[in-house]
């Protein structure tokens, strides 16, 4: 079936709500990567959900039945099918962490209290995929500094972030990698940004919505859904420049490691009343958005060792099954695309949004056991 972009959503929010009175409120909060529509990552969160959930994996379930559990998610600003409010566009990375923050809280409030107005408290899993990881760790770091805060100290005893999970992360010297190196180079071109979106608009003018999207099919590979979401974003209204001015900004902004030894060991945290969440990273083996002399340098001074010390620390670990940065899109086979599109879907695309999703829930059930 085709997607329509006005089928399209900015943000994507699925739930399992138990009967129990006083069940416990778990939200999964997944952050994206760049470009930020939420559209790319609704497999990955349909799998989530249902890892988490359904009768299938009960066995292996990390919560109890007398869970409630959300899962949401939000496009990036300026990256909006729908209508945006009136906020200058477009925007540094800097802004968007601020953005992201703002719409957890969004989706934290209304889980803090019970149908007869009891306070709930709500455990937070913060998913990052590539900047979104970037993003995660920021948000981790601010909330820290205000935990002191007595105008949030009591939001911040209801909503505790417990966990956050690092996928293919580009949380430092994102330039060095290979495609880093590139976008660097390209974004020096005077009027590129400006040039690449003019294109686009006058492109997107004259090709009909339909057209589009399967020119986009036939051109990328992609699966169904992955494909309407790029043609949607091709078609938005500030989404290609948004793209390019928050690249500009990643290769700037994301060097060296940002963050102080509590942040990466929660052994080491001194405040009682701060947020101590593990931390999970999922590195690709090779990723052309994470040079592997970074990845590695970043594993040898922050990880948990095997041996089980700096238990405190992030696990970090490097993907074997060969599942590609952009996993919430798709395996897809560019050779032949013309007559992949008459082939059944499973012969040549993995369904790498599913894969990721149990690696996700191993970590989950990881923390969730502890407790």
């Amino acid at each position: 079936m085709t997607s329509t972009k006005s089928s399209l959503k900015d943000s994507i929010q699925i739930k399992s709500i138990s009967d129990a009175t006083d069940a416990r409120n778990v939200l999964v909060f997944v952050i994206t990567g760049n470009p930020g529509l939420i559209e790319y990552y609704r497999p990955f969160c349909t799998a989530l959900l249902k890892h988490l959930t359904t009768s299938k994996f009960k066995k292996n379930q990390p919560f109890s039945e007398d869970t409630n559990i959300s899962i949401y998610g939000h496009s990036l600003a300026g990256f909006e099918l729908g209508d945006a409010d009136d906020r200058a566009l477009p925007l540094d990375l800097e802004q968007q962490i601020a953005f992201v923050e703002a719409r957890l809280d969004d989706a934290a409030k209304p889980l803090r209290s019970n149908a007869d107005g009891r306070r709930k408290n709500v455990e937070v899993v913060l998913i990052g995929h590539s900047v979104g990881a970037y993003i995660l760790l920021e948000i981790l770091r601010r909330r820290r500094e205000r935990a002191t805060d007595s105008e949030t100290a009591e939001q911040t005893d209801r909503v505790k972030i417990v966990q956050g999970i690092c996928l293919f992360p580009t949380v430092t010297h994102i330039a060095r990698s290979k495609s880093g190196r590139k976008f660097t180079w390209l974004l020096t071109l005077p009027y590129f940004a400006l040039l690449a979106s003019f294109l686009a608009k006058a492109f997107t003018f004259w090709v009909p919505p339909g057209a589009l999207q399967y020119l986009v099919g036939i051109v990328t590979g992609f699966p169904p859904h992955a494909t309407a979401a790029t043609a949607a974003f091709i078609q938005s209204k500030h989404g290609v420049r948004q793209a390019l001015h928050m690249a500009k900004h990643e290769m700037q902004t994301i060097t060296e490691d940002r963050w102080d030894a509590e942040l990466w060991d929660t052994a080491l945290a001194t405040s009682t009343s701060a947020e101590k969440p593990k931390l999970f990273f999922y590195f690709g083996e090779s990723d052309h958005w994470v040079a592997d002399e970074t990845r590695d340098t970043l594993i040898a001074a922050r990880a948990a060792t095997d041996v089980g010390t700096h238990i405190g620390r992030p696990v970090m670990e490097i993907d074997t099954k060969n599942i590609p940065h952009g996993f919430c899109i798709g395996k897809h086979d560019l050779s032949g695309s013309r007559n992949n599109q008459r082939r059944p879907r499973s012969d040549f695309e993995t369904d790498h949004s599913e894969q990721i999703a149990e690696k996700v829930v191993e970590y989950i059930r990881e923390v969730a056991e502890a407790d």
